[in-house]
Formats: C-alpha cells, structure tokens, sequence
C-alpha cells in the first residue's frame, strides 16, 4: 500500500496539532561530524510566563527529535504541570533530517564539508550534509588544489550561465592583465561587522556575578591563536565560534574583502573562498541569520566569473571549473528559509537541483559535465556519476528540511519517498524509512508511521553481522517509543525508551526522552533528577542549550525560586563552553 499523507480529519488530531505559526525549534550541535550526541527536546512557541495559569487551557507541546517534530495536543491524562519546555525564539534552528552515504567521498579523498549535524540515529557509515556544514571542514586539503586528481576536476565541474561563459572565454582568451570585466560581472563581497562579536556568557558572569569572576572564565579569544588557518581551526574546535568570526574578518581584510569593502573588486583565491564559506557556516551556528543575509547577498547564485579557475590564467594556468564548494551554493540557497522566505530557498533549491540533473544528462550522453566533448575515460565518468547522483540526493535533502520548515509535509513526504526508493544502500534505506516515519508522525499519521518504521526493522534484520531478528537497536526502541508518545501511551513509551539507554546509557537524547515520559507521568522531580544528573556526570557532552531550555523550565516549574538553580549551571557553562553558547537558554532575566 503506498504511503501518503492523510488529508481528511482524522481522531489522531486530538493528539497531534500543529501549530501553524510556530517556529521550527531544532538544534545543531556544534562538534565534530562523529558526534552522536543525539538529542529529543519539547519545546512550545508561547511564553511560559502563564506558566500555571494556562494548566487548564489548550496545551500545545511539540517533541523534536533528529528527524521531525511531533506536535501534541492531548486533552485527557496530561499532568497538571503543563505548557512545559519553552524554547526561546532567538534561538531557532532546524535538524538535516537525512544523512547521505560519505562512503564515496571518503574513498576519494573529497574535500567536501561534511555536517555536523545532530545525527545518532544514523549509521556510522553515514554523514550528515546539513545546512550547516562543519566549519572545521573549510579548509582541509586547501593545499592540493592544484594536485590535478580526477575527483577535484569532477568536484569542480558547473555549468556557467551564458553571460558568465562568455566571460571566461574573453578571459581566457586576452592576453595577460588586458581582459577588464565589467563591474556587474564580480562578486565584490565584504564583511558588515563593524565591532568583534562578544562572548554572551562572560557578559552574564559579569551581570550576575562580579568581573572578577568573569575574568576567571578560560575561553579563548581571537587574540590568543595565530592568526591564519591553523588559529581559525583552534578556535572552532574549542567552540569559540564568535571569536573565529572575528578572525575570518581579520584574515579577509588584507585581500580587500574585510569591513566596509562590499561593492569594491577584489581578487579570489581558493583560500578566500573557504574563509567565506567557514564564516557563513559560523555565523549560521550563531543564528546571525541577517548578517549572512547581508554578507551572502554579492555571492547568492555563485555564478559570477571570477569564482572559477579560469578567470585567473596567470594564477591557474588552464585549469577549468569553479572555486565554490558544492555544500556553499546548498547553504546560501537554503538561507532564505532561515528568514521565513521558504519560497525563495525553493526557487534557487530547484535551479541547482537543475543544474546537477543537466550534468547527469551530459555524463549519460557521452560528454563533459559542462556539456564540452572533453574525452573522459570509463572510469572517470563512472565517479563522475555518483559524484553529482551523491550531489543530486543532497539538494533534495535540502528540498526537504526547507519543505519541513515551511510545514509543507506533503512535498517532504514525496521527495522522501522517491530517496527511500532509489536508495539502495540498506543502511540508508533504513535511516530514510525511519525519518519518513517520523515525518507521518509529525503530520498525524501513525498508521502510515508505523509502517514506515516497520520497514526500517525488517531492513535491519536483513543485514549481515547484526542483531537477531528478535532483538531491537537504539533506532527501533526510538521509534517505537515516540509512536506510544503520539498515542499519549507515556508509560509504555518510558519502557522502551528506558530500554534504549541501557544500550546508550550516555545518550542524552534518550535520557531527556526519558524525563519528558516522567513529568507527563506526573514525577516531575524524578524528571528533573535525570537531565540534572546527565549534566553532572558529563557536563562537557549534556551542557546543550536544548536540554538546558528544558532544565530551566522544570526549575521553574519545581519553585518559584529558580534563579539560583539557573545561576549554577550559568557557572557550570562558564566552566566548560566556548563563546558560541546561546545564553538565552537559561532563561535569566537581564538586568
């Protein structure tokens, strides 16, 4: 039976009830593309400032997970402790729901951005290339640019738009240093920051402590690394995301693309070019989402000619292609969204989905990416092919998120669909049925959910080298305890999820899964007791801000004399987090 959203009014509304004008609360955690600190969070649009006295009203509570957000509205059974976990609205942002295969890119040595996207119910053999890709990544392999592989002249193919080709052949053609472009045809980009971004939880150690004791907070600064690359990786590595933005503006300015230069032409490398891409994904982590705005405006369709090798012959020589990281064009496309414009991240979205399908159609035909007769060997079009089908999955993993965030579920579902059924690795396969179960869920469907997910489990058990037909994974328990959530089934869904951490037991998405079971039980102390302790046991892993919203708002709930409680973990972040920590989520008053 083929799986489709329901549209007619179904009795699963009473449990599951979107709220049309609620942001799309999700997390990504910012660490390496390894993590698998997964993380389930409720969280509600409203202000939780009627806390108590909306307990009798309509209740609204939307649980979000690494692949979609269930919205529930139950009207029986539900604690008297009710509009739980808000989250902040200063700090949205959205999950990469699929995780495509790196096997390929792995064995050929790309230098694609991989995400670090939340991801732990995803194969180990999978990364995620979400729209933040990992600005760790930015500039790995910088140095072989030039080393002539064929994956590099694959990676680098694109087809131009006519007014740019005609560009490249001028370019090309002139003689050195004769060739003037016009004005409209560079890029031109420059920083807006005016001032260094500062560090939010030093501010608020100085606002409610003293500045001594701000001062004692070790977190580094962009004055404390080297300043080029090798200080930009340590930076992020230490999560001090706001202080490598500070330096990608220093390391810019000398190439006259630093504060004040939009407008004004400038020369690109493959360098500058990495550093813009690393400062997009660092100030979309930071939620600066204007900032990129302004910043990515020069550079939106990345087509102009001096962002390809051959604009620069004296630099280059004849090497052909562009300089633009294939993650940059999904990130810059999907930026729009992130500004409530779902139908502009749509219509660039789809004109680069075009662009990677007219590359497939000339691989098939017998010629170059580019549409050229350039003479490619067997091998050479065969890893061209699953380069640009591994490129095509990932605009449509685009096409979802931002069809996710514009609550446009049937496309979601249809684009899954067509994924799930062309995929034909069983560790995809299985990841994407799983999510398109989840999204069935978001939308109210259990019936088709659990058809999905029990798709998912028979795909598992197909696999060689894993666990009996009998026994249930991580994944399978998940799944099956957010579908008894969405029946408003708590104490079935504790059970599995209780199980699932005996097979993780650090895993913080199961244990704040755990605790949501527990105060819709109506214990809301032992809830607290469960995400505190995670804190204390691994601080460095549990300080989320998605798990602290959660904290802070038990607190809250517990006593009307939270602050003190909020103020310890203000101290616990000081102690362990860089400067990309989002201080809202602790919900203190500013003073």
């Amino acid at each position: 039976m083929e799986k489709s959203a329901k549209t007619e009014v179904s009795p699963l509304q009473n449990y599951f009830n979107y709220d049309t004008s609620s942001e799309s609360n999700v997390f990504d955690e910012l660490s390496t593309a390894n993590s698998s600190a997964m993380m389930s969070s409720i969280v509600e649009s409203k202000s939780t400032q009627d806390l108590f006295n909306a307990a009798v009203k309509k209740k609204t509570v939307e649980i979000t997970n690494n692949i979609t957000t269930l919205s529930l509205d139950p009207k029986e059974s539900e604690p008297v402790v009710c509009k739980i976990f808000s989250q902040d609205n200063s700090s949205k942002t959205f999950f990469d729901l699929i995780s495509p295969s790196s096997e390929l890119d792995s064995d050929m040595g790309s230098r694609e951005f991989h995400s670090s996207s939340l991801t732990s119910f995803t194969d180990s053999s999978a990364s995620n290339e979400g729209p933040y890709p990992s600005p760790l990544q930015g500039f790995e392999d910088v140095s072989d640019v030039l080393n002539g592989m064929e994956s590099d002249r694959s990676r680098e193919a694109w087809i131009p738009s006519e007014e740019t080709r005609r560009a490249l052949i001028l370019a090309a053609t002139s003689s050195p240093g004769s060739y003037t472009p016009e004005k409209e045809l560079l890029t031109m980009p420059g920083t807006v920051l005016e001032e260094d971004m500062v560090d939010g939880v030093y501010q608020l150690m100085k606002q409610y402590f003293s500045e001594s004791e701000a001062n004692q907070r070790k977190v580094l600064t962009v004055s404390d690394v080297s300043q080029d690359e090798r200080g930009l990786r340590e930076l992020i590595q230490a999560e001090c995301f706001r202080a490598a933005v500070n330096l990608t503006g220093r390391l810019l300015t000398p190439y006259g693309q630093g504060y004040n230069k939009q407008g004004q032409p400038s020369k690109h490398t493959v360098y500058t070019i990495q550093l813009w891409f690393t400062r997009f994904c660092l100030l979309l982590k930071l939620n600066a989402f204007q900032v990129v705005e302004s910043e990515a405006n020069p550079w939106w369709d990345l087509d102009k000619p001096d962002l390809y090798y051959q604009f620069y012959p004296e630099l280059y020589g004849g090497k052909l292609g562009t300089m633009v990281p294939f993650q940059m064009r999904l990130l810059l496309a999907s930026l729009p969204a992130y500004l409530k414009n779902c139908p502009k991240a749509f219509e660039r979205l789809y004109s680069v989905l075009a662009i990677v399908r007219k590359i497939l159609s000339n691989l098939d035909n017998g010629k170059s990416e580019d549409g050229s007769l350039f003479e490619l060997s067997p091998k050479e079009r065969e890893i061209s092919k699953q380069v640009w089908s591994s490129r095509e999955a990932r605009v449509l993993h685009s096409i979802i998120n931002v069809a996710l965030m514009a609550k446009n579920f049937i496309l979601a579902i249809e684009v899954l669909q067509s994924l799930a059924e062309k995929s034909v690795s069983i560790n995809q396969k299985r990841a994407l049925e799983s999510s398109l179960g989840r999204i069935f869920l978001q939308v109210g469907d259990v019936i088709n959910a659990e058809k999905c997910f029990t798709v998912a489990n028979s795909l598992k058990r197909n696999k060689k080298n894993t666990l009996s037909t009998n026994t249930a994974d991580l994944r399978e328990l998940v799944d099956q305890g957010l579908v008894h959530v969405a029946q408003n089934n708590y104490k079935e869904a504790h059970e599995l999820f209780q199980k699932a951490s005996l097979l993780d037991p650090s895993n913080i998405m199961v244990l704040n899964n755990i605790a949501v079971c527990l105060l819709y039980m109506g214990q809301l102390k032992n809830a607290l007791t469960i995400l505190t302790s995670a804190i204390d046991s691994n601080p460095r892993h549990a300080l989320h801000e998605a798990l602290l919203i959660n904290v802070c708002t038990l607190f809250e709930l517990e006593s009307s004399h939270s602050d003190q409680n909020k103020l310890a973990l203000l101290r616990q972040v000081a102690k362990y987090r860089g400067d990309a920590f989002n201080v809202s989520c602790l919900k203190l008053p500013l003073k």
